[in-house]
C-alpha cells in the first residue's frame, strides 16, 4: 500500500507508462488517501459538480487518518526540519501527508521534492512515479 500524494496525481498523465503504472496501483486498491491530499485535489474542482466528483472518487480509495497523532507527527518532523535549517523545504500539507504515511507504515507516492526532504528526517519510504525532473 502507497498513500498517492497530489503530485502524484496530478502528474502521473504526462507519462503513458507512468500512467497505467499508476492507474494499475489505484484499480488494485494499492493506493491509499489522506484528507490533506483530497483537499489539495479539491482545489482544480471547477463547480459542485466536479467538487462532488472527486470527494466521491477518492472516497472508493482506502483511507488514512489525518487526526491529531498525524498533526503531532508532522509538527515533531517540522522541528527536526528546523534543526537542519531546511524547514522552508517542506510544506505544511506535506508534512501531514508524509506523517500520514509513516504512522500507517506505507510509503509515500509522490513526485514532489518536499518528501525526499522528510524522508531524510524520518527515515521512511517514499517513491517518485517518474525520477524527479523528468516529467
Amino acid at each position: 500500500m502507497e498513500l498517492a500524494d497530489t503530485s502524484a496525481w496530478t502528474n502521473r498523465h504526462r507519462d503513458d507508462a507512468v500512467r497505467t503504472d499508476f492507474d494499475t496501483r489505484v484499480i488494485q486498491g494499492k493506493m491509499a488517501m489522506c484528507s490533506p491530499v483530497l483537499m489539495e485535489l479539491l482545489w482544480s474542482a471547477r463547480n459542485p459538480g466536479g467538487f462532488d466528483d472527486v470527494v466521491s472518487q477518492m472516497a472508493a480509495l482506502p483511507q488514512l487518518a489525518a487526526d491529531r497523532p498525524v498533526w503531532d507527527r508532522a509538527i515533531v518532523v517540522w522541528r527536526m526540519l528546523v534543526g537542519r535549517g531546511r524547514h522552508r523545504q517542506a510544506q505544511q500539507f506535506d508534512l501531514l501527508v508524509a506523517a500520514a504515511a509513516e504512522l500507517a507504515g506505507v510509503t509515500v507516492c509522490h513526485y514532489d521534492r518536499h518528501f525526499e526532504v522528510i524522508a531524510e528526517v524520518t527515515g521512511q519510504p517514499v517513491r517518485a512515479i517518474a525520477p524527479l525532473g523528468t516529467l
